[in-house]
């Protein structure tokens, strides 16, 4: 099975949700890196973002193979469907 790097970019208010379920995942103890980021969209919301021209995201990269990249996306989105 090939290694690769799951990057999941967030709105910064989900990173405590996000990283907790993370660290709950049953099938074995993940190890992740976690950064703020600025992402540059259209579709910017408040004051602050239109006047820096960004809204401020997360970025979480976990090194894994294909199958548990797959099997982490779907435990995220069930665990987090309120999210």
């Amino acid at each position: 099975m090939q290694t690769c790097i799951l990057r999941l970019i967030f709105d910064e208010n989900l990173y405590d949700e996000i990283t907790d379920c993370l660290l709950t995942f049953p099938h074995r103890e993940l190890e992740f890196m976690g950064f703020a980021v600025q992402a540059h969209t259209h579709s910017l919301e408040d004051i602050s973002e239109k006047v820096s021209g960004f809204k401020q995201k997360r970025l979480l990269e976990i090194t894994t193979n294909e199958h548990e990249a797959e099997n982490i996306y779907h435990y995220l989105l069930q665990s987090l469907a309120q999210a």
